[in-house]
């Protein structure tokens, strides 16, 4: 089970010497032996529920039974940890799963089905992040970060995460999410997908030239011509050189204004026509052949890319991500970090426990209960983490996987949740729950 690998896997690499030395952000921090070391630091980001610090330091210190510690000695040893620790130990685990797990990975035609999507997150409205991440002095300012995920949708696993300046533009993470899925050497190849926003004619060339696939939504004025001569729901379309259409681009994209002028090359791209529930039109935009991907695996594609959204709601409202524990960026990056990671491993233990549920039993196809998994994971991870004992250990998994089980719902198609644009604080950063 990826479950019991992930969470073995994870406790070495922690207790590792050379990952001690790689991600201390001195060579002069956690030298002495204190009540926090360094391994003690990272499981305690692990074990965020989302409290009041001390609280959190409370639940801990009993949870691994250590002498009580104050929270300004916790913070002051959390701020020597290189809180990418987590990032990385993220990318370790999902290139694991792909490489030593195949018979689990689930694929669409041979390829990863990915859905890339960003979404403001909350954190302390201090003056010090007001500037640092929305470059504003005024106090009617509200701090907020910009995030971003790829997402793999068919086996629910996050696989690059990206912490930005509020406002950063989405494309261009979605081009820094592309160069570390390409770095980490994943054992199939993936598609991209992505909603309104994200299409871009410089991406669109570059990933017809390399052969990324993708499948964008188009705005509707996007490549409106091109669009407008078509005579069915599914052909390949030009789209034509225009000077208009690439001198805005001379800045950003050097490379790509000086082929672009060079060649004064024309684009053939494959455009999909589809109508959601409300007799909506969406138009789809890609590179995907139609030998291998006809129309109606297409609108699958387009429907399954929701699968980001819900997990968006899941990582604010059950992991409580977005209750930060303090206004250091090293902090905030090692709380969204470490619970992007941990949405991994519950998903792990979700993914072992439906498979043991027979589906026939049911009216409708079922799945987990993640709020309940969050519960139950949450309470057992570093219990679980840290003992030595295999039999224990194996009861422990045993359990919890039981535990999750019982608590399944039927899957429904197609729901959408309602975007929160109300811009106070959910989570004052003094006014936090200590339950």
């Amino acid at each position: 089970m990826f479950s019991k690998y992930i969470v073995k896997n994870i406790k070495e690499y922690i207790l590792s010497k050379e990952v001690k030395e790689q991600y201390r952000k001195s060579n002069i921090f956690f030298t002495r032996e204190r009540k926090m070391t360094f391994d003690k630091v990272v499981f305690y980001g692990l074990n965020k529920r989302g409290l009041t610090s001390k609280m959190e330091i409370e639940d801990f210190t009993k949870l691994i039974n250590m002498v009580d510690i104050s929270s300004p000695a916790v913070l002051k040893q959390r701020l020597k940890l290189d809180g990418k620790i987590y990032l990385d130990m993220m990318h370790n685990n999902v290139v694991d799963f792909y490489d030593k797990f195949s018979d689990e990975v689930k694929l669409i035609n041979g390829y990863i089905l990915t859905a890339i999507d960003g979404s403001d997150f909350e954190i302390p409205n201090t003056k010090t992040t007001r500037y640092e991440f929305n470059k504003c002095h005024e106090k009617e300012c509200v701090a907020r970060a910009s995030v971003s995920n790829i997402f793999d949708i068919l086996n629910h696993y996050i696989i690059d995460t990206i912490i930005e300046q509020y406002d950063y533009s989405e494309r261009k993470m979605a081009e820094e999410h592309l160069k570390t899925i390409k770095s980490l050497n994943l054992k199939y190849p993936i598609i991209r997908t992505a909603d309104r926003g994200y299409p871009c004619i410089v991406d669109i060339y570059y990933s017809i030239q390399n052969d990324d696939k993708f499948v964008y939504r188009l705005k509707k004025s996007d490549f409106k011509k091109g669009i407008q001569n078509m005579l069915t729901k599914d052909e390949m379309i030009t789209i034509p050189y225009q000077y208009d259409r690439i001198r805005y681009l001379k800045k950003d994209y050097p490379d790509f204004y000086e082929i672009m002028e060079k060649t004064k090359e024309d684009i053939k791209v494959r455009v999909v026509k589809i109508n959601n529930k409300y007799g909506e039109e969406i138009i789809l935009i890609t590179n995907l052949e139609k030998e291998k991907f006809d129309y109606d695996t297409m609108i699958e594609i387009y429907r399954l890319r929701w699968e980001i959204e819900t997990n968006y709601h899941l990582l604010k409202e059950s992991l409580k991500i977005e209750t930060i524990t303090s206004s250091f960026k090293t902090i905030i990056e090692q709380d969204v970090y470490s619970q992007m990671l941990v949405f991994n491993i519950i998903e792990s233990f979700a993914n072992d426990s439906i498979k043991n549920i027979d589906q026939t039993k049911y009216k409708n196809e079922v799945k987990i209960n993640m709020n309940m998994a969050v519960g139950f994971v949450k309470k057992s991870l570093i219990i679980i983490m840290l003992e030595n004992d295999d039999k224990k250990k194996t009861e422990m998994f045993d359990n919890l996987i039981k535990k999750i089980q019982k608590y399944i719902v039927p899957i429904k198609k197609d729901r959408h949740y309602p975007r929160n644009k109300n811009k106070k604080n959910k989570y004052s950063i003094n006014k936090r729950k200590s339950f």
